[in-house]
């Protein structure tokens, strides 16, 4: 496999200065054509977590085989639409979405 340079600042995903990176609990394993599982649970570094009640949405844009696979889930988190990124093995939310800034 190959390395493609990142999709960041393409197709609406954040550059690597308007993310935070965040941790979370996903059902199931990652699927490597494909990404993660579904997430379940979102970790602040500050303790705060929320479940997630559903998945909206999930798009991939580009392909594992070239290394730059990033995957867009929108989620229902306390009744509101809210997008959570993979990419490379780390999840993140962009910064000012709502998500990041303020409890939810």
């Amino acid at each position: 496999m190959f390395h493609k340079h990142s999709l960041a600042g393409t197709c609406g995903i954040p550059v690597e200065e308007r993310r935070i990176y965040v941790d979370v609990d996903a059902k199931g394993t990652v699927d490597p054509n494909h990404g993660p599982a579904d997430p379940w649970v979102i970790h602040w570094a500050d303790g705060r977590s929320w479940t997630v009640e559903s998945i909206y949405d999930r798009r991939e844009y580009g392909r594992a085989i070239f290394g730059n696979l990033c995957v867009e889930i929108d989620v229902c988190i306390a009744k509101q639409r809210k997008t959570v990124w993979w990419e490379n093995g780390r999840w993140f939310v962009a910064k000012g979405s709502g998500m990041a800034a303020t409890a939810i």
